[in-house]
């Protein structure tokens, strides 16, 4: 689970600092995962890693910020495509809203999470772009597509989305709020011991 502290004292420039930082860096590896897109270096098997990018950062962020760069990643995956500018963004930000939401209330930010989240989230858009981009203009051989191209796409995304989480992980920790720090780093030295208990 995400843990949270609201303070009520002003951010200090060193907060402020942390945060500029977290997005300045989240959105350096946004850049990065478009121009791996649109090398289109793994041809058939090209990963739209921006999918486990948007996810994995609502897992660490707030739900409004999360849902702002959601719609941001779906704009750079879009132009990276060649797909209809916007299109992925609808889809894109409310699985985002919905994994910040189910980390904040409901499950634990951790890599099994983010894997199935992802895998939903990859469902959904890869369904999506099938259904209004080929199916419905019933285009010839659209199921060549569907097999040859859209799920192979979404399989390899899903299979380097660990990748992705940890990297974001990594970010979110480094660069986070003291106070979540703290208490996160406790929460999970805790949940450690009870392991090793139960071993």
């Amino acid at each position: 689970m995400k843990y949270k502290i609201n303070t009520a004292k002003a951010l200090t420039r060193k907060a402020k600092l942390r945060i500029f930082l977290r997005w300045f860096f989240y959105a350096l590896v946004l850049l990065f995962f478009y121009m791996i897109m649109s090398s289109g270096a793994f041809k058939t098997w090209q990963p739209r890693l921006i999918i486990p990018l948007a996810i994995s950062v609502a897992m660490f962020e707030r739900e409004f910020s999360s849902s702002v760069f959601a719609v941001f990643c779906g704009f750079m995956l879009d132009i990276a495509a060649g797909m209809l500018f916007g299109f992925t963004s609808v889809w894109l930000m409310p699985c985002a809203l919905g994994a910040s939401l189910l980390v904040a209330n409901l499950i634990r930010a951790n890599v099994v999470n983010q894997l199935w989240l992802c895998a939903v989230s990859c469902t959904v858009i890869g369904f999506m772009d099938y259904l209004f981009n080929y199916m419905i203009w019933d285009k010839p051989n659209s199921e060549i597509v569907l097999t040859g191209f859209i799920l192979p796409s979404m399989i390899s995304t899903v299979v380097l989305s660990p990748a992705v989480y940890y990297l974001i992980k990594l970010i979110a920790r480094k660069f986070g709020e003291k106070e979540t720090r703290e208490l996160n780093e406790a929460v999970e030295d805790k949940e450690e011991e009870e392991v090793k208990v139960k071993v």
